[in-house]
């Protein structure tokens, strides 16, 4: 009876260990699952971080121009920013704003009302040769400037559903064949969109050489 006892007791502890050795096995297979998991991110975070550093390196640099320095036309600008639209200095960034469009990049502007915007692109119209077209969706607003830059002695004209067919007959002319003094001319959204005529001496304006700059204030 004594062996039988012990030998049962000896089982039973057995049997706790091997129980107690399933736990742990089955806890490191678990963990090793995880590890599995993690590795494969961790492979797969490491890829990502060369491709960028790659392509990062590939890449052209881009360097920031200076809009603020000097640039060849400073004087005559000054000197039309002055004599011509009567303003004594720039407003902030409008110099720099200036510059880049003189210089031929494509500038997005954005102002709050009564900040400026409109010497950005007028004073480079003024400035440089042929026609420049300005874009606005509002009619009085297109009015006010137009009778703003007569006064100051610019040529501009309006292209709207309220011109006359005398100006209409002159603004087409001077984008067709170049004739009379036109320097920036005005027109709606719905101008471009409905109007074939215009389109067409516009296209002829631009394949001459006569189309300055394309500026859209709203």
């Amino acid at each position: 009876m004594e062996d039988e006892e012990n030998i049962e007791d000896e089982l039973l502890l057995v049997e706790s260990q091997l129980n107690g050795l399933q736990d742990k096995i089955k806890t490191l297979l678990d963990q090793q699952e995880e590890l599995y998991e993690r590795q494969a991110q961790l492979k797969a975070l490491l890829e990502i971080s060369k491709t960028s550093r790659d392509t990062s390196n590939s890449a052209p640099s881009v360097a920031l121009e200076d809009w603020s320095g000097k640039f060849s036309w400073d004087s005559q600008a000054d000197d039309t920013r002055f004599n011509v639209f009567g303003i004594s200095s720039y407003r902030s960034n409008q110099r720099e704003i200036i510059n880049s469009i003189m210089s031929g990049k494509d500038v997005l502007v954005i102002m709050a009302a009564g900040g400026g915007k409109s010497l950005c692109y007028q004073l480079p119209a003024v400035l440089r040769d042929g026609i420049t077209l300005v874009v606005s969706p509002l009619l009085s607003l297109i009015q006010d400037q137009v009778m703003g830059l007569a006064a100051l002695g610019i040529p501009a004209h309006m292209l709207t559903s309220t011109t006359n067919k005398e100006i209409e007959k002159f603004i087409y002319k001077a984008l067709e064949k170049g004739e009379g003094e036109l320097k920036i001319l005005y027109v709606t959204p719905e101008k471009i969109s409905k109007s074939k005529r215009f389109m067409s001496k516009l296209e002829k304006c631009h394949h001459a050489g006569r189309l300055s700059l394309v500026a859209i204030d709203v």
